[in-house]
């Protein structure tokens, strides 16, 4: 995994990452909010809190998101490419940034998500979220042209990695969801 440095200059600016590298988000100057436009591929935004070792998972932008929020108080904000990725990063004045956070809207999503008692119904309900929000509609089903680890799944429904990795066996062998591990990609079959 790389890790670049950005600075404000370069906000603006196209910046492209491959896959798997991670960028941390300089914090705006007081009054501003972030604006992502991702131009291709699908971007992953992670919080940590300032003495914790792990970060977590608040959100997902792809190439159809113009991303908006706020940016948390008391995290680091870091971007992860999740595919190869272009993206723009801009400042917005408050009086220019619609009502609307994007980083909110996933956090109660997968909140959500994850109060579901079985983990079974979490990790489905997971890829339908993902599936709906970053895939594509084929004439087969929803297709997610991207695969994240099971170490990242289990993180963000709160779970383990092998309860997850045992789980998805699950799920493949009663045909819920089809994986092309060569490919990378999640196909969820047309009900």
């Amino acid at each position: 995994m790389n890790t670049k440095h950005y600075d404000r200059s370069m906000r603006g600016k196209p910046i492209s990452l491959n896959s798997s590298e991670i960028v941390p988000l300089e914090r705006p100057q007081a009054e501003e909010e972030i604006e992502i436009t991702v131009k291709n591929g699908v971007i992953r935004i992670a919080g940590k809190k300032y003495n914790y070792a792990e970060d977590l998972t608040l959100a997902f932008a792809c190439r159809a998101d113009i991303f908006k929020f706020r940016y948390p108080a008391d995290l680091e904000i870091k971007i992860e490419a999740i595919t190869d990725t272009t993206y723009f990063v801009e400042s917005k004045n408050k009086t220019e940034f619609n009502s609307s956070d994007a980083i909110m809207d996933w956090i109660i999503q997968l909140h959500i998500l994850r109060h579901e008692a079985k983990l079974e119904s979490r990790l489905m309900k997971f890829f339908k979220l993902m599936l709906t929000k970053l895939g594509k509609r084929t004439a087969e089903g929803l297709l997610l042209e991207h695969t994240l680890s099971h170490a990242r799944i289990a993180e963000i429904i709160g779970s383990t990695r092998s309860t997850v990795s045992r789980t998805i066996s699950t799920l493949k062998k009663t045909k819920k969801i089809y994986i092309d591990e060569l490919k990378n990609q999640i196909l969820l079959p047309m009900d």
